[in-house]
């Protein structure tokens, strides 16, 4: 079991995102707020830039289609020099993410509590709706070079019913496949986890997050676990020691469910592996 336990020398994940929903802030993110932001976070996230983003609205219902219109908006984002951890300010959300995740406890975690304690602090927003965190794995072993690819023996046979010779025809063999399961893991929480062969990438190496030295596309096997808390009841207020124990909470399960899916040989063969390593 120890050998499971991330951060791996060659490690499987390739995007960490953690979204912080609340009501719209009334008077938006203030430049007075974007500079008081940049000061909390500076040591961490050095680089400011501002995303702009567009918004179409159609309005419907009326006596006749009316055109859609047409809104941007700027917000800011706050990075680390190589542009591979991020934090997006927007007035409905927080957004922090990384390609370069170094551990829960080590690394995410103390940076999720700086900003959200500094938005606390700074811009304070009335309530809180949703916080999601999600884990993206692109598991890739050498050797395995064409999809859909046999996976047995690295990823728990339990995920790979779609795909056994022993329960599956040989004339119903799969070319792709994507299985999706979702727990409830508390009153208020769930887990949703995508999962199967796929080709190519996940997430785009040259998307807006950076990915260091991303692997030449080809066959991998998709985990893309988001757990998120939701309360339908009421929308409790903005506090920051809350929100980082419900992140805590809801940490819990996707690590679990990864040590189930992964096995021995997969973290021993590839994750594990230094670089230079003989294969």
């Amino acid at each position: 079991m120890a050998g499971r336990i991330p951060p791996f020398p060659n490690p499987p994940l390739v995007l960490t995102v953690l979204e912080i929903r609340y009501p719209e802030l009334s008077e938006g993110f203030s430049d007075s707020a974007r500079r008081q932001m940049d000061e909390a976070v500076r040591d961490r996230l050095p680089l400011l830039e501002s995303v702009v983003e567009e918004q179409v609205n159609v309005s419907v219902g009326g006596p006749a289609p009316a055109l859609p219109s047409f809104r941007r908006r700027a917000f800011p984002r706050f990075s680390t020099r190589d542009r591979t951890t991020a934090l997006l300010v927007k007035p409905d959300a927080l957004v922090i993410e990384t390609t370069a995740y170094a551990g829960w406890a080590e690394s995410f975690r103390p940076l999720v509590a700086e900003v959200v304690r500094a938005m606390e602090r700074i811009s304070r927003p009335n309530g809180l709706l949703r916080i999601g965190l999600r884990y993206i794995d692109e598991i890739r072993v050498p050797g395995i070079d064409l999809a859909p690819g046999d996976w047995r023996g690295y990823i728990d046979e339990h995920l790979l019913a779609a795909a056994d010779p022993d329960f599956i025809p040989e004339s119903l063999r799969p070319s792709e496949w994507l299985g999706l399961v979702q727990y409830q893991t508390a009153p208020d929480s769930m887990l949703t986890v995508r999962y199967g062969p796929q080709s190519g990438y996940a997430v785009d190496p040259e998307g807006p997050t950076r990915r260091r030295d991303p692997h030449p596309p080809g066959p991998f096997f998709l985990l893309d676990s988001d757990s998120y808390w939701h309360d339908e009841t009421e929308v409790p207020e903005f506090d920051a020691d809350w929100v980082c124990q419900r992140c805590d909470l809801l940490h819990q399960p996707v690590s679990e469910f990864f040590r189930i899916v992964v096995t021995d040989k997969l973290c021993d063969e590839v994750f594990n592996k230094q670089e230079g390593d003989q294969q």
